[in-house]
């Protein structure tokens, strides 16, 4: 077993149980739905609301997720249970395109779009980054490193486009 292999057996090791691997499963899903539809609502309430600051909440996560889209076809790397003996928790049958996790942009972003409106939504939005980010390693969907390059992604974009950018 190499180092990656030996790695995530351990990891991923406590949460092998049925109970625990539904739980991941569960959890990953359902924070994708949980983002989609805050990020959903939130642009109806300022879409409705006739709020100008509803092209701008819908126009930076779109870059990122374009952006990421992109790095993702261009790069085309490997997912760990493609490239190591895993058995991933968090069935996938996705090839490449590993890197950067578009979970975890897209999540980022939108913590920093909810940030932007409310800082209470966007400090747990934050929180719930680190599930999905936990969720998608343990997962074996996903690198440490992919969720980091879609982090600092994210961030940056997020940060210019709703807090330098007037």
């Amino acid at each position: 077993m190499d180092g990656y292999e030996s790695w995530y057996a351990r990891v991923s090791g406590p949460f092998r149980g049925g109970a625990w691997r539904a739980a991941i499963n569960g959890a990953d899903k359902a924070l994708v739905v949980l983002f989609a539809c805050a990020f959903l609502v939130a642009l109806a309430v300022l879409a409705i609301g006739q709020d100008p600051r509803a092209l701008r909440f819908a126009l930076v996560p779109a870059i990122v997720f374009v952006l990421v889209t992109v790095l993702r076809i261009a790069i085309n790397a490997p997912r760990p249970y493609e490239q190591f003996a895993i058995d991933p928790l968090v069935h996938k049958d996705t090839k490449g395109k590993s890197m950067p996790s578009r979970h975890m942009a897209s999540a980022v972003v939108i913590a920093c779009a909810l940030a932007w409106l409310n800082v209470g939504f966007g400090v747990v939005a934050f929180l719930l980054c680190g599930a999905i980010a936990f969720t998608r390693i343990v997962g074996g969907v996903h690198f440490p490193r992919d969720i980091a390059v879609a982090t600092a992604i994210a961030l940056a974009i997020g940060i210019i486009g709703f807090f330098v950018i007037p």
